[in-house]
């Protein structure tokens, strides 16, 4: 027992390093499910649990795994593209400069390919107790637009730097012209404004490129009891591991209490507890299975706390839901869940963005230094997020034994997209926008006490846009920001029962 203690203690260190380069994980920010056999029936798994990594959909289902070891990997493959377009803003000449409009800015997000490991092992103790431990990749966010070795690509700075434009004693291009120009036509002196538009055109965080990497990983000990032959509960602490990193940002810098730290500071980590709890019980054909995680408080993003609300606070979110499998026979079982995922009480994430006067505002206190006009700061409490709310969650799987060597699974899995469409500019960090997803897989038998499990997943491709319009002293000014995303995965896992 040492021997397996020490070993799943290094699994669980090495997994949560390894967790960090993750990509949108399509419920939200979350994973689909915990491991091949689950993923492969959609997720659907709170009342069926089938191996180890139950541990992290329902402790209380570990009681039917028996002694056994899983683990596995997962190539995830999303493929993003976003756009900017700021061509709806235009400033006529001034005063010999010529004019200045925005441009269209449109990139796919490289970095497309990530390994996601996963373990669990569960353990009997005595005829009622099972203890069990996962580790699982919770989820994250990653986008990386242009070349990072040139700087190309970056959506916000190519989308809006060129009607920024510059003051009439620029060293760049000598205005007036663009935004700046219309500032100075109205007042702004240029002494003010030049050194605020370095920020535009030679401050080195602009680059390189646009992208932003959150990874998460759960580390679940778990104890379930048999209540009685047919009932269970499980409890047990999570432990939440994060790191994160951002790049390009700096043309927001200037919408920030906190400049220093919202981007270009490269990894940041941190980590928190929360709980969870289950219950399953069967009656006859029918199991049904309850659940609840949670929030998970985690300790703040230092690098990060001019950038996330609360000064760099990014909890993960409760969860709570409820699952019934049916077992039409011996070899045919088909479950169903629905679950809750709470992303609105979590201000980094739940925030509002800016509307489009808000935004045009923040441009005019960046550029005269006048913060009365950004009327919420990043890293603030009330500082703008990417607008995610509350989200429904619903899967249903089919787990069908062919013959004592093959086993067979498919299952579906939706989840609306988190914000709404008006939430599009912030979100080209975050396009999480795939809604449906539909999963395939197998095990095979090797023999009594090892098996072998593959899961494809493909989900369908789904696009998020909106044009921003100002209004009063902003009218005639628009721009737009539309998010685009499919994924790709598979994964492969081996179990063992000892």
């Amino acid at each position: 027992m040492k021997g397996i203690l020490r070993h799943t203690l290094a699994t669980a260190a090495i997994a949560a390093l390894l967790a960090a380069p993750l990509a949108q994980a399509t419920n939200g920010y979350f994973k689909i499910g915990a491991g091949a056999k689950n993923r492969a029936m959609g997720g659907a798994g709170i009342a069926y649990g089938q191996d180890p990594m139950a541990a992290a959909i329902n402790p209380a289902s570990i009681t039917g795994v028996g002694d056994s070891v899983t683990a596995g990997v997962e190539i995830f493959k999303p493929k993003r593209k976003s756009q900017v377009d700021a061509t709806g803003m235009s400033i006529p000449d001034l005063g010999g400069a010529g004019p200045r409009q925005g441009v269209n800015s449109n990139e796919n997000s490289r970095a497309n390919a990530f390994f996601i490991p996963s373990f669990g092992i569960t353990k009997a103790w005595g005829s009622k107790f099972t203890l069990g431990l996962s580790v699982a990749a919770n989820g994250g966010m990653n986008t990386r637009y242009g070349n990072a070795n040139t700087g190309n690509g970056n959506l916000y700075t190519g989308a809006f730097a060129p009607v920024i434009g510059d003051s009439s004693s620029s060293n760049f291009q000598p205005g007036p012209s663009g935004f700046a120009g219309f500032l100075e036509v109205n007042g702004a002196p240029a002494s003010v404004l030049d050194p605020n538009l370095q920020t535009l055109y030679t401050n080195p965080n602009n680059t390189p490129a646009l992208g932003v990497n959150l990874g998460q990983v759960l580390i679940s000990p778990t104890l379930a009891y048999k209540i009685t032959p047919n009932h269970s509960i499980g409890f047990g602490p999570v432990i939440g591991y994060q790191t994160f990193r951002s790049y390009g940002l700096g043309l927001f810098q200037g919408f920030s209490s906190d400049p220093t730290n919202v981007t270009n500071n490269g990894n940041d980590d941190a980590w928190g507890v929360g709980g969870q709890i289950g219950y399953q019980g069967n009656f006859g054909m029918f199991s049904i299975g309850l659940m609840g995680r949670s929030k998970i408080y985690m300790g703040e993003f230092d690098k990060y706390a001019g950038l996330f609300a609360e000064q760099g606070d990014f909890d993960i979110p409760a969860m709570f839901g409820g699952g019934i499998a049916v077992h039409f026979t011996p070899n045919l079982t088909v479950a169903a869940d629905i679950s809750r995922i709470l992303y609105g009480d979590v201000k980094a994430i739940a925030n509002k963005g800016p509307t489009a006067n808000e935004f045009f505002g923040a441009f005019v206190g960046s550029l005269t230094g006048d913060s009365s006009k950004i009327s919420n700061p990043l890293g603030t409490n009330d500082g703008w997020g990417f607008g995610w709310d509350d989200v429904w969650v619903y899967k249903i799987g089919v787990d069908y034994a062919y013959s004592p060597a093959w086993t067979f699974r498919a299952g579906f899995n939706y989840a609306e997209v988190p914000y709404d469409d008006t939430e599009a500019l912030f979100n080209v960090l975050a396009p999480a926008v795939v809604e449906k997803h539909a999963t395939v897989g197998f095990s095979y038998t090797i023999n009594q006490n090892t098996d072998f499990s593959m899961t494809y997943m493909y989900a369908f491709r789904n696009t998020v846009d909106t044009t921003y319009t100002g209004t009063g002293q902003f009218a005639g000014f628009s721009f737009g920001a539309r998010n685009n995303m499919y994924q790709n995965a598979i994964e492969a896992a081996m179990s063992w029962n000892f």
